[in-house]
């Protein structure tokens, strides 16, 4: 067991660009919503919190891979892919407008507002932890499709309203990528199967956006 050899694979490289997009994403909409939306010295974005950031992503992402890799040796399985790692657009949004925003307006102590938004994280992680033990008997007490009910909810209103209206704003751009999509990932022949389709999605959407 502890010999397995892992494997990468040609559909991880179309995964690992979508992971990157999407955490790359998520850093861009929060250090704007910290900026121009709450009102947070670009200073202290830029030079603290978007480091930071970076850094947990990093701390994760390793600590995943490992644990991962681990279990891997211990099965003998060769299909075992590592957690992907990285922020929720629902708590990004949750703690920008529930917790910083009313705190920095209060006070207009950016540090201050930034200490509160840890405390935050800090009992959202002691709620994590206690899901971790108690999540299994949870899921197995509520039906599956009230606990998805809610996912859904904050994943149509947060994450697919935004980019949807940014895709009728530039429907020549949305459309192209949309169609390599069905192209690529539910076609027989996919365009260019030799780029990852996450990599060749962003190039396609650069070129044409900067021709618009």
């Amino acid at each position: 067991m502890s010999g397995i050899k892992l494997e990468w694979r040609r559909g991880d490289w179309a995964a690992y660009f979508g992971l990157m997009t999407n955490n790359l994403t998520n850093l861009l909409t929060m250090m704007g919503l910290l900026i121009f939306v709450v009102g947070i010295p670009a200073e202290i974005v830029y030079g603290r919190i978007a480091p930071a950031f970076g850094l947990a992503v990093l701390a994760a992402s390793i600590c995943y891979t490992w644990f991962g890799i681990n279990m891997a040796r211990k099965t003998g399985r060769h299909d075992v892919t590592a957690l992907p790692s990285g922020p929720s657009a629902p708590s990004i949004f949750t703690v920008t407008f529930l917790v910083l925003m009313p705190v920095y307006q209060q006070t207009g102590d950016a540090d201050f507002a930034i200490k509160i938004g840890l405390v935050w994280c800090f009992v959202e992680a002691l709620i994590l932890t206690g899901g971790a033990f108690l999540g299994d008997a949870i899921r197995r007490m509520i039906p599956r499709t009230v606990l998805l009910s809610c996912l859904s909810g904050l994943g149509l209103l947060l994450l697919a309203m935004n980019p949807m209206l940014q895709a009728f704003e530039a429907p020549t751009v949305s459309f192209i990528v949309l169609l390599l999509i069905f192209i690529n990932w539910f076609g027989k022949k996919p365009l260019f199967a030799r780029i990852p389709t996450g990599l060749l999605l962003l190039i396609a959407a650069l070129l044409n956006k900067s021709n618009f």
